[in-house]
């Protein structure tokens, strides 16, 4: 055996020891309960039975996250997977962590692996209505614990569109979940106009999840991966939507940004600057970039206290929920005592922990 072998070797059984330590818990809120409704706008599901129509479809480079993560990372989700199956997809096992967390209510959105936009027009749009059929049964099953969103077919628009009146209509949804980008192509371009166009008639939310970033070639070290690409292709896409004047054309379309809202809401007077300078940025807005990020909605996802006194500063109390990511390790385990640590007024405390999110989903309880 070689040195280089014994040393992969070697590193490969001590990542097998130490990688259970450094998993998420979900242990009793160290945070006095608000009184006021909590709401986790950021949370996942997964739904077996449109995997297993979808699967059989699949190719690796329609997951660019997978395609662009090392050996390491792939074995370490794929275990850390294994043992998170209930927490993904049993209500009981979700209601017993929520409680421990002091979270009256999750927003269950579908997990971005199975946004499944690589399907056809005809597996595409049957493998979403299965996902929103499935979320609207735990949440009859628990309509004081769970509020369901959407997912669509989003590489067929008139199909996303339609299925979002029914999901409105029939299951009484009033928001929807996508990508950051679609197969690769970005949210600006027209073709997804019918989309937002029936979301903003709707009064729907959108929340916006990627599910990795398309060229991540030099990302797959150190798990930036997820580190860095997750909130890229937020600030790609958010970018790309504004300066191509998606709410120019939809001013009342609403939109929630996950992780804190990437990384523009924090470095938008660069991008300002260049409008200023630079005709590029002209062609579709008429007003400063950053004025468009003031009608946008930002998660505590951020795990630094004083971000999200930032985003409170910046945009208002009225444009941060409470996200936890949950059951995945990037986000909080105890995000009421996340947010107890920012420098808050009760008001603001209590609008970003559930108000908000009840607001914008027309939530009213029972």
């Amino acid at each position: 055996m070689t040195d280089e072998t014994t040393e992969t070797t070697e590193a490969t059984e001590a990542s097998a020891e130490w990688w259970p330590e450094l998993g998420p818990k979900w242990e009793q809120t160290t945070a006095p309960l608000p009184g006021t409704l909590t709401i986790d706008v950021h949370s996942h599901v997964m739904v077996p039975a449109s995997a297993e129509l979808a699967l059989p479809h699949f190719e690796p480079e329609m997951d660019p996250r997978g395609m662009h993560s090392t050996e390491e990372t792939t074995r370490y989700n794929r275990d850390l997977r294994a043992t998170q199956v209930d927490k993904f997809t049993s209500p009981q096992t979700r209601l017993a962590d929520m409680d421990l967390q002091g979270v009256d209510i999750q927003v269950l959105a579908i997990a971005p692996p199975q946004y499944f936009y690589w399907l056809d027009d005809e597996l595409g749009p049957k493998a979403a209505s299965i996902q929103n059929d499935h979320i609207a049964g735990i949440v009859a099953d628990h309509p004081d614990r769970f509020i369901g969103v959407a997912n669509v077919p989003m590489d067929h628009p008139e199909a996303a569109a339609a299925e979002l009146t029914r999901v409105n209509r029939d299951l009484g949804f009033n928001g929807v979940e996508i990508n950051a980008d679609v197969n690769g192509e970005d949210l600006d371009d027209r073709r997804f106009d019918p989309v937002w166009e029936r979301a903003e008639e709707l009064e729907m939310a959108v929340i916006l999840h990627p599910h990795g970033f398309t060229h991540g070639q030099r990302m797959g070290d150190y798990y930036l991966v997820n580190v860095i690409c997750m909130p890229l292709a937020s600030t790609l896409a958010v970018s790309r939507m504004i300066l191509g004047g998606v709410w120019e054309r939809f001013p009342d379309l609403k939109m929630i940004v996950v992780h804190g809202g990437g990384y523009l809401p924090y470095y938008y007077a660069r991008t300002d600057h260049a409008y200023r300078h630079r005709p590029e940025l002209r062609k579709h807005i008429d007003r400063l970039p950053s004025e468009y990020l003031h009608r946008l909605y930002f998660d505590t996802a951020v795990f630094e206290p004083g971000m999200i006194e930032y985003l409170v500063r910046e945009y208002g109390a009225d444009h941060v929920l409470m996200g936890t990511d949950y059951p995945f390790d990037m986000g909080p385990t105890d995000p009421l005592a996340f947010i107890a640590e920012a420098r808050l007024t009760t008001t603001e405390r209590e609008l970003i922990v559930g108000g908000n999110a009840a607001r914008l989903l027309g939530y009213e309880p029972s």
